[in-house]
């Protein structure tokens, strides 16, 4: 028969122009099986074959798709959009959408439901469809031969009642004419079946994390998922719960960082949160955004931290920092050995209003190595209040270490910094136990307290499996009490950990 269809899985698209005649297909229905009905009637006069169509609504066989408690019996809902004027319609039909293979896997993974919109009064009806059941989700209905298109259809939380939670949809654009979304390649049978298979399984996924991520909740409670939250990025997050974390957050209003936001995670998860939860923001120099995506970002008014990994470039810090001019905290971390002249040259560049200053580092570049950093003209940083740095990642020793000739190097190299932070009320440094010693110099904690007349607070956190020993307890103490003698009346704590 010349439109039997072929049985070879491994088939293209063929270029024959045959359509299903639009006049088969009215624009009008007394309700909304009879459309379903036609266009199945239309498929086994024209192909000798057809999947099994949902005969009901839209939001009927999302409903019917979703309905059973057993997470191996949820099946996501595929939407066949058909246009007879397509070229690529009926050689999709004939060589894909009706063949054997996928008409059985179909069958038993999805819950298939069809619209022809070669007529624009139904093109108007799908419109109004899914501008209901899936709001995000724009059809471009102009351009011809951009159908058939596929579309896939899986469940969401969408908001919290109580115990339970009211569930919405989600949608993905599986197929666009003859290309492959995904990965952008000309469909055949095998790579829709392998599409189909790869959403089927993603959505499976979906619904066991949600099905784990309530089994946490029930047998830990709904807080252990906020004390989680509080330790990782809401990417991490959202990772490993899937987006039916999303109402729960968002009910609590449990405070996040994001990590790298791209275009997709800016436009679709952020907008489920309420702007003032998004308070952190971490950047590496891998992530890559345009000037709509900065500030779209920039609307997240609560943005106080800014956390930046591997920035070498103080201008590339400063412009990013200046897109979130309500940044308190500002966070610098490196993988490599950290150059005091960088930390130098960045204070021209900060804005007054960062209040907390971390960099968090596993060594240092000794300054002295190179007599010409060593006499800087320096822009303070006048609103500091609190300084961090941390040595914890990986410690590494100094480069051109010269602490055996000059023992307090770093300690002295460290206070030049802070002496250009006035404001400063609480420094907190954290190295490993073969630091310790050189770190406890009476005078250069003095020439501290000259600089920063609103000294609080000096804690020195040690690393290590260490104990202090009769000389260095004698030392703490012997600072501990000159401190306090002095008008800032500043506290020195060390903590070994």
């Amino acid at each position: 028969m010349e439109n039997e269809p072929t049985q070879d899985d491994t088939d293209g698209l063929r270029d024959d122009d045959c359509t299903i005649p639009p006049k088969t297909l009215p624009m009008e229905y007394p309700n909304e099986v009879a459309p379903v009905e036609a266009m199945a009637k239309c498929f086994y006069q024209r192909y000798d074959a057809c999947t099994a169509f949902y005969m009901g609504s839209l939001i009927e066989a999302c409903q019917a798709a979703f309905m059973s408690t057993a997470t191996e019996e949820l099946r996501p809902v595929l939407v066949y959009i058909h246009h007879g004027r397509s070229i690529f319609s009926n050689i999709f039909c004939e060589n894909i959408f009706c063949s054997r293979t996928i008409i059985e896997y179909l069958l038993e993974n999805y819950i298939v439901w069809p619209c022809d919109v070669t007529l624009e009064g139904n093109r108007n009806r799908l419109t109004n469809i899914l501008q209901e059941i899936l709001p995000d989700q724009v059809i471009n209905s102009f351009d011809v031969n951009k159908y058939p298109k596929l579309l896939g259809i899986k469940r969401i939380a969408q908001a919290r009642q109580g115990d339970s939670f009211v569930f919405g949809y989600q949608s993905e654009l599986l197929l666009e004419g003859d290309v492959l979304v995904r990965n952008q390649v000309i469909s055949n049978r095998k790579n829709v079946l392998e599409e189909l298979i790869f959403f089927k399984n993603e959505c499976d996924e979906n619904e066991q994390s949600f099905s784990y991520y309530l089994n946490i909740q029930t047998r830990f409670g709904r807080n252990a998922i906020h004390r989680i939250v509080k330790y990782i990025t809401l990417n991490d997050a959202v990772n490993a719960f899937t987006i039916n974390i999303l109402p729960l957050l968002r009910e609590r209003e449990t405070p996040v960082e994001i990590c790298d936001p791209d275009n997709l995670f800016i436009n679709t998860i952020l907008p489920k949160l309420k702007a003032k939860q998004v308070i952190s923001l971490r950047l590496t120099t891998n992530w890559f955004c345009t000037e709509q995506d900065l500030s779209r970002l920039n609307s997240f008014s609560s943005i106080f931290t800014l956390s930046l990994f591997n920035f070498p470039d103080i201008k590339l810090i400063n412009i990013y920092q200046n897109y979130f001019p309500q940044i308190k905290n500002l966070c610098l971390w490196y993988d490599s050995e950290v150059n005091f002249t960088l930390l130098h040259d960045l204070f021209e560049y900060l804005n007054h209003s960062i209040k907390r200053f971390e960099v968090h580092c596993p060594g240092y570049v000794c300054p002295h190595s190179n007599p010409d950093q060593c006499e800087i003209a320096l822009f303070g940083a006048y609103r500091i209040e609190y300084f961090l740095f941390d040595l914890s990642n990986f410690p590494l020793s100094p480069t051109s270490d010269c602490t055996n000739q000059w023992p307090s190097c770093f300690l002295i190299t460290i206070i030049d910094l802070i002496k250009y932070m006035p404001s400063l009320r609480y420094f907190q440094l954290i190295t490993n136990m073969d630091s310790i010693s050189k770190l406890l110099d009476l005078k250069e904690w003095i020439r501290m307290t000259s600089y920063c007349r609103h000294l609080a607070k000096i804690t020195l956190r040690v690393l290590g499996r260490m104990e202090s020993d009769d000389e260095m307890s004698q030392k703490i103490k012997e600072i501990q009490n000159e401190l306090r003698t002095l008008p800032q009346n500043a506290q020195f704590q060390v903590i070994f950990n």
